[in-house]
């Protein structure tokens, strides 16, 4: 009832070897991490000869709001 069973048949060459993955080469990688991004100063804070100049939304008599170039 019990017959042996024959081993599958072998290749004329062996298999290639594994290439490793992106994230084994970045963990062995000496390289350090790259830095956060630092955010802007607000442009309250920065001294300049020059003035500012920024948007706000002004409303019209009729309702409609419309963007607005101000100087600060």
């Amino acid at each position: 009832m019990n017959q042996p069973v024959s081993p599958a048949p072998q290749a004329g060459r062996t298999a290639p070897p594994r290439r490793r993955t992106r994230n084994a080469a970045r963990l062995r990688s000496a390289a350090p991490a790259p830095a956060a991004p630092q955010p802007r100063e607000a442009a309250e804070s920065v001294a300049s000869d020059r003035p500012l100049m920024s948007w706000v939304l002004v409303t019209d008599d009729s309702g409609r709001t419309r963007p607005e170039a101000r100087w600060i």
